[in-house]
This record gives structure tokens, sequence and C-alpha cells, in this order.
């Protein structure tokens, strides 16, 4: 068995005297930004990403001598959103993420939904997604992304970046795994192996875990603090599964990201949440989101909190991915329902404003949606209709389904997004 290499300096050390640095230098003389290559996860901010993000500016740092910081794309608090990334990176020894890393919060004025100053840095990497956001690029015409590792469908944009590796996989975390050095510091073998876990349920046979996930699995376990407690010899991705340990972790995993009970209706939408421009024929750009909730639509209150979080975000289509398990006690099978929610959110005093026709967006939202063979809707039986009751704002159009087809996630549902909305 590998034996396990010592922390020298900590991947906690590492993070906050990054941190320190990359600041000072910013604040310092601007100009010194561009001396840093920046590493971001998605603004969705789950363990994949913060786990890819971290990984990978290590290795850029420590590995090939380049200055290199992970920023999380959301604000300082909104981590409190997700346990069991919190839970994750106790176990890498991060145990006060909130000043070892750096988040939005730190580069006021910078910021992602109202670009009024540019970013400190031009040089990105991009890990579990492959287009910069445009607020990056904003009066900052250096912007060069460097380098991608990410496993959902490739938008075909920065070709130029070296790495660039858009390839299917359970976890992104597996393909940073492939470019880690064979001594590697077990608390970021911990940290990638929870990423792999997470999100491919343990390893579980005929998932989501493809071949990049099994072989780094197979490289990060003997090499993390699971290392004492697994089999003397592994010889197969089999093994690891059914090992013990590996089953633990991840239930704990599971565990957490299911707790979102004590959250709001408007905490569910932001907490896995993302965003997209979409160049709508006779609309202009289209900007929607996409929040993935891990509860039924029954449970909580979203015609609350809908038109509220559209206009905060000033998004023109919300829709909202839930995924639960039906039965006595969520004990049944996997579900999935679908609410989607077309509404103007935008400020209304931006002259420059292309206006759109709410009706014909979501009629054309809906109709590709129920067509689409690969998510297989349904319209629901007991009819969830947010637009009664006055909840939503005047002139909003809804609709609610469940989806038959339950392992298209939203890697599915987004490029399909996109195909249905910029159709001529």
């Amino acid at each position: 068995m590998m034996v396990s290499q010592p922390d020298i300096p900590s991947l906690a050390q590492f993070l906050s005297a990054s941190k320190e640095k990359y600041l000072r230098d910013v604040h310092s003389n601007p100009q010194k930004g561009g001396d840093w290559t920046v590493v971001m996860g998605n603004e969705a901010g789950d363990l994949d990403s913060v786990a890819s993000s971290i990984a990978y500016a290590w290795i850029l740092s420590e590995v090939h001598k380049k200055p290199a910081i992970p920023l999380l794309q959301m604000e300082r608090d909104d981590l409190d959103l997700r346990a069991e990334n919190m839970y994750a990176l106790s176990l890498a020894g991060i145990t006060q993420p909130k000043e070892q890393l750096l988040f939005l919060t730190d580069l006021v004025p910078f910021s992602l939904s109202a670009a009024t100053t540019s970013f400190p840095s031009h040089t990105f990497a991009l890990v579990d997604h492959n287009s910069l956001a445009s607020a990056y690029t904003f009066h900052n015409h250096s912007a060069t992304v460097a380098a991608i590792l990410d496993h959902h469908a490739d938008e075909g944009k920065h070709l130029n970046a070296s790495p660039r590796v858009i390839v299917p996989s359970g976890s992104c975390t597996s393909h940073v795994t492939a470019l880690c050095p064979p001594e590697l510091p077990t608390s970021l073998a911990t940290l990638l192996l929870t990423g792999i876990l997470i999100d491919t349920n343990g390893l579980k046979p005929g998932g989501k875990a493809l071949e990049p996930d099994h072989i780094a699995a197979g490289f990060l376990a003997p090499r993390s603090t699971l290392a004492s407690s697994l089999p003397a010899s592994l010889i197969s991705h089999e093994d690891l599964y059914g090992s013990t340990a590996v089953k633990d972790l991840t239930r704990v995993l599971k565990k957490l990201k299911a707790g979102v009970d004590h959250l709001s209706a408007r905490d569910l939408l932001r907490r896995d949440y993302k965003e997209y421009v979409f160049d709508v024929p006779g609309a202009g750009p289209i900007c929607a989101g996409l929040a993935s909730v891990p509860v039924r639509l029954r449970e909580w209150e979203l015609q609350d909190a809908a038109g509220a979080w559209m206009e905060e975000r000033e998004i023109q289509v919300l829709g909202v991915l839930t995924s639960f398990r039906g039965g006595n006690k969520g004990k049944g099978k996997s579900k999935r329902e679908m609410a989607w929610v077309v509404y103007d959110g935008r400020k209304k005093n931006k002259e420059e404003q292309m206006s759109f026709d709410v009706n014909a967006l979501a009629e054309k939202l809906f109709r590709g949606l129920e067509r689409s063979e690969e998510l297989k809707v349904r319209l629901k039986k007991r009819r969830y209709d947010m637009e009664k009751g006055g909840k939503l704002p005047d002139g909003a159009r809804s609709r609610t389904y469940d989806q038959g087809n339950v392992v298209a996630t939203r890697k599915v549902t987004a490029p399909l997004l996109k195909s249905i909305l910029e159709a001529a």
C-alpha cells in the first residue's frame, strides 16, 4: 500500500498564504494581478468545483511553480449552504475555509451579476465548466483562458487552452487527479476523493462512475486518510466500492448534501444554481438560470421566491430541477420534477435592453420541453399551478412537469434548453 506523503506545507497553509499574497499583490499594485492564474470552478459551487479548483491551483503552484489561486465563484456566506463542502474541507484540514479561501466577497467592487469594474487578473484556468463568464472580460481585454478541465458539454470556446480536457466523467476531480504527481499530500488526495465519491454515489457499479473516475479513485484512495482502513491490496474498483471506509464516507457526504430542511426557498434556489445566456431569434440575449434542488416541489414554496429571485438575478427564464426519492420516508425510487417560469426580471430602466414577448418565449420553451425524448416530461397529474394565487409577478408564465428520464440531470437540461431557445 502506498504510504501517505507528509503535508509540507499543509494544504491549509498553502491556501492561506496564496490568498494573503494574491490580495496583497492586487491591492498594492494592480499590475501584479497579471502574475497570477486564477482557477475557478462553476458558480454552483458544489464539492466537485471546490475540490477541483483547489487541487489544480495547488498543481500549478507547487508542481509547475506558477503562482495560482483558487477562486470560489460565490459570496463568502454562501459556503454555509453546502454542509457537505464544509465537511470535506475539514477532512482536508481546511478548518477555517471562509478565511483560507478566496471568494467574490474578497474582490468587491468586482461583481458577476453587474459588471462595473474589471477583474484584477487576466489569466484563468476553468475547472468543472468550459466558458469564461463575460464579467471577467469586462474592461479586461487581455483575459485569457489558459487551461480547461471539465466533464460537461463542450461549448466550443477557448480553443487555445492547454490543457483543454473536456471529456465525460462522473466527476471533474477525476480529470484533475490525472495531472497530480505521485507524491500527493494526504489532505489533497482526501479532498479529491470526496468529490469523486459524492458525484458517483461511492463508485456504484452501473451508475455515473466512468473509467476516469475508477482510475482516479484507485490512485487517490491509498494516498488519502482512508488508506489505513482499505484492503491491503486493491485489485479492482469493485474492491474500492465494496470497502466499508468508502461506503461510510459516501453515506456521510450524501446525508449532509440532502440535509436542506433548514433552508428558505431563496436559499434552495441559490444553493446549486447556474446561469446561461442564449441568443434567441427575435428576442436577443436571454438570461436563464437553472437551480438544482433536492426537495420535491410540494414541500417548499417556490412560487413565493421565484419572482424575487428572477428580479434579483435579472433573468428571463428560471428552471427548477428537483430530485428526490418517492415512497414512504423517501425510501422509494428516484424521481425528478421540473418547474419553469418565464418573466422579464430585468430592471426596467435600461434603455439599451431589447424587449421580448413573454408568452411567445414561454410557448416555445414549453413546446420544446414537451417534445424532448431526452427528458420525457409529463404535465403534473396533480396540477401544481404557480400562476394561481397571485404569488408570481404579473405577466409571468409557468409550467410544472414530472420528468420521466430520472437520470437526466442539469448536464442534459442545459444544452437542451440552449437548443430549444436558440432554434429559429
